[in-house]
């Protein structure tokens, strides 16, 4: 009796949902026309990636550096700045600099006659009734700011190129940075910027970095070569002063400190030598810290919107909410089995 009573609720609340069948058509008719409305204005975004692989080499350079590192740490200098994080590619694709270059930067698109800035291509600076009413209302919302007025246009430019890049680190290794635009061709021209930045970035860091370490190497060699004279006039001065023949205790334990002395010092020249000579190579050489694997190309077709995808998650977003709007207004099922019987 339990069981033909839960068939009969069920079977009650089933054919209570069916008979309310048009308010779930009705949301899924509205959803499926907001969605297919959209996807038909929505503006069409096209894609293009580049591809990036760090070279071996560089870890040949944190391996000079290491050693280099390692002379100076012995005189208690730290000089572990944070270089590899100088070259973490991620980091420096997200970076403010890097994006209000692109921003400011003066573009060619089909859609302007003139080279344009993204902040003029989006329409950011568009003075129009409208958009000054709007903007209006929401400078209220923001902080007031001194200085350049054009201050929260790049601010809000910046905002709208970082939604829009995306940056993916493989565990091979390899780092893909892709960016949608409306215009293919400037999406294209603008990853191209973001590889030759990038490139230019780490060249600089990297030639700052080994002159550092080269202009240090140099300072201390140059305090070793003084020490070295220094101590090696000390010994000359008493070897004039002393024979070797018959000397008292005291004496031959000063004549072993002088040239314990000069032995150190001349140990530590050397050493400071060698790798002032190292820091001398890695600071004119030029290194591939980085190659370019997949360089960036003009997508043939968008990348968004996906219009099949939009109106089919429409058409079941539409029913699900029907559902749930019939299910709320419908008696509980105890209720209905009462109706039936």
């Amino acid at each position: 009796m339990v069981e033909n009573a839960d068939n009969i609720n069920i079977v009650g609340f089933l054919h209570e949902i069916l008979k309310r069948k048009r308010v779930i058509i009705s949301f899924m008719a509205i959803f499926f026309l907001l969605g297919t409305t959209y996807s038909f204005l929505a503006t069409p975004l096209y894609k293009s990636t580049i591809s990036i692989y760090p070279t071996a080499e560089e870890n040949s350079v944190g391996g000079a550096m290491n050693d280099i590192q390692g002379v100076a740490s012995a005189f208690g200098f730290n000089l572990d700045g944070g270089s590899q994080s100088s070259f973490y590619i991620p980091d420096v694709v997200k970076s403010r600099r890097l994006s209000k270059n692109i921003v400011l930067k003066m573009w060619n698109t089909e859609a302007f006659e003139s080279q344009v800035n993204l902040i003029s291509f989006w329409g950011i600076d568009d003075q129009t009734k409208l958009t000054r009413r709007i903007k209006k209302l929401m400078m209220r919302f923001l902080p007031k700011g001194k200085g350049d007025p054009q201050r929260k246009f790049i601010f809000a430019a910046i905002e709208e190129l970082d939604s829009r890049i995306e940056v993916k680190e493989e565990d091979s290794g390899l780092i893909v940075i892709s960016l949608k635009m409306e215009n293919p061709q400037l999406a294209s021209d603008i990853m191209e910027y973001y590889g030759y930045f990038i490139k230019k970035y780490i060249a600089e860091e990297l030639e700052i970095l080994s002159r550092k370490n080269r202009e240090f190497i140099e300072g201390r060699l140059a305090i070793a070569k003084d020490d070295l004279s220094q101590s090696e006039d000390e010994l000359t001065n008493f070897r004039k002063k002393h024979t070797m023949v018959l000397e008292p205790p005291d004496i031959q334990l000063q004549r072993g400190r002088l040239m314990r002395n000069v032995e150190v010092n001349q140990k530590v020249y050397i050493t400071l030598r060698q790798q002032y000579e190292l820091a001398r190579i890695e600071e004119l050489k030029e290194l591939p810290i980085i190659n370019i694997l997949d360089v960036p190309e003009p997508a043939a077709d968008k990348d968004s919107p996906k219009r099949l995808i939009i109106i089919l998650g429409s058409i079941i977003g539409g029913v699900v909410l029907g559902l749930v709007s019939v299910v709320f207004t419908l008696p509980m099922p105890d209720k209905v089995s009462q109706v039936i019987t």
